[in-house]
């Protein structure tokens, strides 16, 4: 009796102890998986997300999600997914029956409370003296490419930080830490591009798709018109009509994407007289591999067209 009390114990402290071991390997073991729709959101998940946790991105590099059709094969990425990331319906509609069927996983960014929805260009151009009476309509209430703006991703990150720590919250520490260094690179990332972007706010410029007024609000830029509202569509004629009556005295630089028709760029570009730069809202260039370095692109083509002679 005496001999087996000693080894009870013993044995119940080794027991305890392989039980802590498997309880940290598992932890270990458990990745979170995170689907976004397109890279940008990706880029936000990758700045909070452990080591051990996967990150993927559903749209192929250098496709609109405007006229995006999922395959098949994509649907069985959905289900495995613990958080599906995307903007909504109104950008990537293809999405929405299948996150409807995943409700549970899904992270709506149009739809979080504190994101900053700025002001149509329509609006803004009708309390400038002008007006898009000329046969040319938007067809969409606002610009649902909100990630452009800084504190929209920051709106992004906390709520997905949150879903991560519900999701493991034995690594509540680690995302909360990795979520409050985020938004401190946020900040100083802001506040750079706000002081490079100062000297070229008056300069009028033009963009062939109408996506991008989260980064112009913001940074206080001069939108004068837009050719198109998705890059998929062509101008009618009397948009183009006033497009070529207009812009040339308004506008220095007409700005498209990667994947724009080069040869309705090259044409309108000849048309109006303007400079072409290209920026890629959805980082579809390699080298665009974190939020920063997506805003830090943005940020160095407009103020390097916009302060070309």
């Amino acid at each position: 009796m005496s001999f087996n009390r000693p080894f009870s114990r013993l044995l119940g402290r080794v027991l305890i102890f392989c039980s802590l071991i498997f309880a940290a390997v598992t932890a270990r073991a458990e990745p979170v998986e995170v689907l976004a729709s397109i890279k940008p959101l990706a880029l936000i998940a990758r700045e909070l997300v452990a080591p051990e946790d996967q990150v993927s991105v559903l749209l192929p590099p250098g496709v609109s999600p405007h006229a995006y059709a999922m395959r098949v094969s994509e649907r069985s990425a959905l289900e495995n997914a613990d958080v599906i990331v995307w903007v909504g319906p109104e950008l990537e509609g293809f999405l929405t029956k299948a996150v409807r069927a995943n409700s549970g996983q899904s992270l709506a960014a149009a739809d979080l409370k504190g994101v900053h929805w700025p002001e149509s260009v329509d609006a803004q151009l009708e309390h400038s003296g002008h007006s898009h009476t000329h046969g040319h309509s938007h067809g969409h209430s606002r610009d649902m490419h909100l990630w452009l703006n800084p504190q929209n991703a920051g709106v992004i990150a906390r709520e997905l930080s949150a879903r991560l720590v519900a999701l493991r919250p034995q690594r509540a520490d680690y995302y909360r830490q990795r979520a409050a260094a985020f938004e401190a690179r946020l900040a100083e990332l802001d506040a750079a591009l706000a002081a490079q972007l100062a000297p070229v706010q008056g300069r009028g410029f033009a963009v062939y798709h109408d996506g991008y007024a989260h980064f112009v609000e913001h940074y206080g830029l001069n939108q004068v018109d837009f050719v198109a509202v998705t890059p998929e569509q062509r101008p009618g004629a009397r948009h183009l009509y006033h497009l070529q009556q207009h812009l040339p005295q308004a506008a220095s630089c007409l700005f498209v994407e990667p994947y724009a028709d080069a040869d309705a760029v090259s044409d309108m570009a000849e048309r109006l007289g303007l400079r072409v730069a290209t920026l890629d809202p959805l980082a579809s260039a390699a080298g665009l591999d974190s939020y920063g370095a997506l805003l830090q692109d943005m940020g160095g083509v407009f103020s390097a067209c916009l302060s070309a002679d």
